[in-house]
C-alpha cells in the first residue's frame, strides 16, 4: 500500500500532455473548485442544500487535516527520490532511494518515518496519509447526488473519484494507501450525512430561533459545533488556519443570514447566474486585495503568521452574507418572510379557487 512502484510506473507513461490533464483534473479536489462548487449550488440552484453540502465537505476536509497531523506520513517523494512532484515541478532531494515498504501491507520504513517527522514543522499539508483530495472528491460526488436525489451525479461519482485518484498517485502525491484511506473518509462521512439527511435534525438547521443568542441546548450545540470545535482545533494546532478560516468564515455568515431571513431560490435563470457572478466577484476581490496586502506585510511570529493566514480565509468565506445582502438589494431574490407573505395575498384573493 506504501510502494513507491506503482507510482514510478505511472510516471514512466507520462508526457507533458499527460501532466496537463492530471494536474487539471486533481484541481476538482482543491479548495478553488470546491468554492465554486459550494457557491453556484448556494447562489444558484438552492441556499439550503449549499449550506448542506458546504457543511460535508469542511467536516471531511477538517477531519482529514487531523488524520494527517496526527499519523504524520510522508509522501512518495520523501520516501524516495525517484518519485518526481509533477503537480509543482519540484526537484526533488530526498535522501532515501527505494525505501519503500518490502510488503503490501506493511507501514513506510520506520528510518524514513523518524527522519521525515524530526525534520518536518508539522504542518498538515506535508503530509501524504489519508489523501484529502480523494477524501472531499467522495464526499462531493456522494453528497450532490444524495443532496439532489440524482441517479446521473450517482452513476458519475466513482469514475470521478477513481480519475482523482489516479491523478494523484501519477502526480507523485500519494501512495494507494493514503488513496484508500481517503476513499474510507469520505464514504465515512457521506454516510453520516445521509443518514442526517433523513433525520429531523437537518430541520434544526433552518430554523431561526435556534441562531438566536439564547442558553437553549440545541441553540448551544448549532453553535458549538459551528464554531467553538474549529477554534479549539486551531489552538491545538490540529488543522490548520486556513481550513479554519473558511470553516469558521463560512457559518459566521450563514448565522447573519439566517438571522435575517434566509432568501428564497425563485429567480430567472438571468437573476440565478447574476447571483452566482456577484458572489464569486466578492469571494475574489477580497482574497486578492488580502494576498497583496498581506504579502508586504513582513512579520516572523508564528502566531501572526497563523492570524494571517486565518484572516486571508475568514473574510472571503464571510462575503457570503454581503452576497446575499447585495443580490436582495438587487431583487435578485426576496427573503423569505417576503415570499411567504406574497404567497398568503395570493391565495386571499378573490376567484383564485382557493376561497
Amino acid at each position: 500500500m506504501f510502494q513507491t512502484e506503482p507510482i514510478l510506473y505511472l510516471q514512466s507513461l507520462g508526457n507533458n500532455w499527460l501532466t496537463s490533464l492530471m494536474i487539471l483534473i486533481t484541481s476538482m479536489g482543491s479548495s478553488a473548485f470546491l468554492v465554486a462548487i459550494v457557491v453556484i449550488v448556494t447562489f444558484g440552484i438552492n441556499f439550503r442544500k449549499g449550506f448542506l453540502l458546504f457543511q460535508l465537505l469542511i467536516w471531511t476536509g477538517l477531519i482529514t487535516e487531523i488524520i494527517k497531523t496526527i499519523i504524520a506520513f510522508p509522501r512518495p517523494d520523501y520516501v524516495d527520490n525517484r518519485v518526481i512532484n509533477l503537480e509543482y515541478g519540484v526537484k526533488n532531494t530526498s535522501p532515501f532511494n527505494g525505501s519503500g515498504p518490502e510488503g503490501v501491507l506493511k507501514l513506510p520504513d520506520k528510518k524514513v518515518l523518524e527522519t521525515f517527522r524530526l525534520q518536518e514543522t508539522l504542518t498538515p499539508s506535508s503530509f501524504g496519509f489519508p489523501s484529502g483530495h480523494v477524501a472531499i472528491t467522495t464526499a462531493l460526488w456522494g453528497g450532490s447526488s444524495t443532496i439532489f436525489n440524482s441517479q446521473k451525479i450517482k452513476m458519475m461519482a466513482p469514475a470521478m473519484v477513481l480519475l482523482v485518484a489516479l491523478s494523484r498517485m501519477y502526480l507523485g502525491r500519494h501512495f494507494l494507501g493514503d488513496i484508500l484511506g481517503g476513499a474510507i473518509i469520505g464514504l465515512f462521512f457521506l454516510t453520516a450525512f445521509t443518514l442526517f439527511l433523513k433525520s429531523s435534525l437537518k430541520d434544526d438547521f433552518f430554523k431561526k430561533e435556534n441562531f438566536e443568542f439564547a442558553l437553549k441546548r440545541k441553540n448551544l450545540i448549532l453553535y458549538f459545533f459551528l464554531f467553538v470545535i474549529p477554534l479549539v482545533l486551531i489552538a491545538s494546532s490540529m488543522i490548520s488556519a486556513e481550513a479554519a478560516g473558511f470553516f469558521l468564515g463560512t457559518n459566521a455568515a450563514y448565522v447573519l443570514i439566517i438571522r435575517r431571513g434566509l432568501p428564497d431560490d425563485a429567480g430567472s435563470v438571468e437573476q440565478r447566474v447574476l447571483r452566482i457572478f456577484i458572489a464569486l466577484l466578492l469571494f475574489g476581490i477580497s482574497r486578492f486585495i488580502l494576498n497583496i496586502g498581506f504579502d508586504n506585510i513582513k512579520t516572523v511570529a508564528y502566531f501572526s503568521l497563523k492570524l494571517i493566514e486565518f484572516l486571508k480565509a475568514f473574510i472571503p468565506a464571510s462575503t457570503i452574507w454581503v452576497s446575499v445582502v447585495v443580490c436582495t438589494k438587487l431583487n435578485l431574490y426576496r427573503k423569505e418572510r417576503e415570499l411567504l407573505s406574497s404567497q398568503k395575498g395570493t391565495l386571499k384573493q378573490p376567484g383564485n379557487g382557493m376561497e
